[in-house]
């Protein structure tokens, strides 16, 4: 299965997730429950059992724009500046519907992971990088719907099950212009066409 976050599956995260397995906290989120808010330390890093959770961050006119999303089975954290570098968040993590986590603090994490895999801070952070500045790219070269169509590539089961509003606040367009997307996708798919 394709990963929204791209660099997930380049970085060997065995060691963490079986940290988690083996020392995690199950705990339950309802929807619009927070993991951290933005300005503030995150203390946690979890696998997602159930739901899923969507990083978000307010923009100038105080309005949240969705800037990833962690899905079932997968790390929910704030890699950067919570794990990697302990500097407050510069996004909030907010469960997207009732969702439930196995945790562990991101203290604990870190020192694990230090004297059993000193090289996976090294790494993530290259991977991190790397997955940033394609994504700035992908938003200069690509259009909506080119950026669109290789999300529902990547996640197929995932995005068909998110509210539209946060599919567009990713893409950074309207939900109008997500729903022109969606109908000329599903045209070209009546009419076989592979252009969308």
């Amino acid at each position: 299965m394709g990963r929204l976050n791209n660099f997930i599956t380049r970085i060997d995260l065995s060691e963490l997730n079986d940290y988690v397995a083996n020392n995690g906290k199950d705990v339950v989120y309802a929807k619009g429950e927070r993991i951290v808010q933005q300005g503030c330390l995150c203390r946690y890093v979890g696998i997602v059992k159930s739901g899923y959770f969507k990083y978000v961050a307010l923009n100038s006119k105080g309005q949240e724009i969705v800037t990833g999303f962690s899905f079932v089975g997968e790390v929910v954290t704030d890699y950067v500046r919570g794990l990697l570098f302990d500097e407050t968040s510069l996004t909030s993590i907010v469960a997207g519907c009732d969702a439930e986590i196995q945790r562990v603090s991101v203290k604990d994490i870190r020192r694990h992971l230090k004297e059993c895999n000193p090289s996976f801070f090294a790494d993530a952070s290259s991977n991190l990088l790397q997955e940033a500045y394609c994504r700035y790219l992908d938003t200069l070269i690509k259009t909506p719907s080119e950026r669109f169509r290789e999300l529902v590539i990547r996640n197929p089961r995932e995005i068909h099950n998110l509210p539209i509003q946060e599919i567009a606040s990713y893409l950074g367009i309207s939900r109008r212009q997500l729903h022109r997307i969606r109908e000329a996708k599903s045209a070209a798919e009546t009419s076989g066409s592979k252009d969308i």
